[in-house]
C-alpha cells in the first residue's frame, strides 16, 4: 500500500511542478530588437541610440514637431539630415531622394515564423516534460536575433540595391551594411511580466 501511495504522491508532486513551470513560462516574453540605451559606438555624442534608430526604421515615425524644427535648419544649411531621418527615409522610401523602404524586424520574423514556431514548440515540450524550458526559450530568442540580423543581407528582403551614387560613396550596392553597427546591435531579451 505504501508503494502505491508513494507513486501517487510523486505523480501529484510532478504535476504541481509542471503547473508551476507552465505558470512561470506564461509570464515570460521573448523580445527581439535593440534594448533602449544601446549606444552606437562609432558615433559617440549622437542624439539617437541604436534602439531609437531601428524603431524609426521600422515604424517610420517622425513627429511633426521634429520635422517643423528641423526643416528650416536643414534648408538654411545650419544642420544636415540626421541618421534617424536617413533611416526613416530608408524605411518609408522617398521619391524625392529615390530611396526605397527597407524594414527589418517584422518581415524577418514573418519570413522565419515556421522555424520560430518549431522552437517555441520545444519550449512547451520541455515544460510539459518537467524540464527547465529556459534553455529552449533562449534558443528561440537567439534564433529571432539571428534571423533579424540576417535580414540585412538576405535576398528575400526584397530591398533595392544602393543607387549608383551611393555605391560610389560607400563602395557597395548592398544597403544598410556600411558599418554593420545597427545590425550587430540587434539582440534578444527574455522578460517576465
Amino acid at each position: 500500500m505504501f508503494n502505491a501511495f508513494a507513486q501517487v504522491t510523486t505523480g501529484i508532486d510532478k504535476t504541481n511542478d509542471i503547473k508551476k513551470m507552465l505558470d512561470s513560462l506564461a509570464r515570460k516574453q521573448v523580445y527581439v530588437g535593440i534594448p533602449e540605451g544601446s549606444e552606437r559606438p562609432d558615433e559617440k555624442g549622437q542624439p539617437i541610440t541604436n534602439a531609437q534608430l531601428l524603431y524609426i526604421h521600422t515604424q517610420g515615425v517622425r513627429k511633426k514637431v521634429m520635422r517643423d524644427e528641423m526643416n528650416p535648419k536643414v534648408e538654411s544649411g545650419e544642420m544636415s539630415y540626421s541618421k534617424a531621418y536617413q533611416m526613416w527615409l530608408q524605411t518609408q522610401g522617398s521619391p524625392l531622394w529615390q530611396s526605397p523602404p527597407r524594414p527589418v524586424l517584422e518581415p524577418a520574423i514573418e519570413h522565419n515564423k515556421e522555424a520560430l514556431a518549431g522552437q517555441l514548440k520545444k519550449v512547451m515540450e520541455a515544460a510539459l516534460n518537467g524540464q527547465n524550458p529556459e534553455p529552449e526559450l533562449h534558443k528561440a530568442g537567439l534564433m529571432g536575433q539571428n534571423f533579424a540580423r540576417d535580414w540585412f543581407t538576405n535576398p528575400a528582403n526584397g530591398w533595392a540595391p544602393n543607387s549608383p551614387k551611393t555605391v560610389e560613396r560607400k563602395g557597395s550596392d548592398r544597403p544598410m551594411i556600411n558599418t554593420s553597427e545597427l545590425r550587430k546591435s540587434i539582440t534578444y531579451v527574455i522578460s517576465e511580466q
